[in-house]
């Protein structure tokens, strides 16, 4: 009996966890910030530091980097609906 119980405990766990994964939001563009931020690495990496280049703007951003990141994904349709 206690077999039983414990197998059924299991599997009622189980079942909300993957009730909770089916039903949490989805990005409306999944992949939206990291195929952008590709994109310009490939046009202005060679320039490395130099103006233009992205170590030079990744320079520029350094305090704000977070905040700016969010919201480019935000406005690309990468969070979470």
């Amino acid at each position: 009996m206690h077999k039983k119980l414990a197998i059924f405990t299991v599997l009622a766990v189980l079942g909300v966890i993957g009730a909770g994964a089916a039903v949490a939001g989805q990005p409306g563009d999944p992949g939206c910030f990291g195929t952008g931020r590709a994109a310009y690495a490939t046009e202005n990496g060679s320039l490395g530091h130099e103006t233009g280049g992205v170590g030079y703007y990744a320079s520029l951003r350094a305090g704000d980097n977070g905040a700016i990141n969010q919201a480019y994904k935000t406005g690309c349709g990468g969070d979470p609906s």
